[in-house]
């Protein structure tokens, strides 16, 4: 993943809910594992299948138990972290592909469940950024509002 792709998840991750938050989550697990199958050599491929994996994990802990569909989540979840053990024990790109579909399918799912979630957003006091307000010589600029953001001493 780019540094620019970084900034762009960490923006959207600033001014998203729940819900947006699980989707984000999805898509980044997802360049993990593009970026997977695009690697030159063993080190790229072993540190962007255990990105991918932190992604899974991460969403694996947020489950509420609550709910009955957790445990399906869960047990979805586990079979895809198997999926990347076996892929990095054999160091092949190619059994990343039941991976990415699965989370294809659930990535969608989660879009789909995003567009009807209008609570608001998880953080507060995050910066505000404008983007294609103003263009510049080799694009869209985009700006970004600083104000009153923490504490003075």
């Amino acid at each position: 993943m780019t540094e620019e792709q970084k900034k762009e998840y960490t923006r959207k991750i600033t001014h998203a809910n729940r819900t947006q938050i699980t989707v984000l989550t999805f898509g980044m697990a997802l360049d993990y594992i593009a970026d997977a199958e695009n690697a030159q050599n063993t080190e790229d491929f072993d540190l962007a299948v255990k990105r991918s994996r932190k992604c899974i994990e991460h969403l694996l802990l947020a489950l509420d138990y609550k709910y009955g569909l957790s445990f399906t989540l869960m047990r979805i979840y586990n079979y895809v972290l198997q999926l990347y053990t076996k892929a990095l024990s054999r160091r092949n790109p190619a059994e990343l592909a039941e991976a990415k579909k699965i989370l294809s399918g659930l990535h969608a799912s989660f879009e789909e469940a995003a567009k009807l979630d209008d609570s608001a957003p998880l953080m507060s006091n995050t910066e505000e950024v404008y983007t294609g307000l103003t263009y510049g010589k080799s694009g869209v600029n985009t700006s970004v509002s600083d104000y009153n953001r923490g504490f003075r001493v």
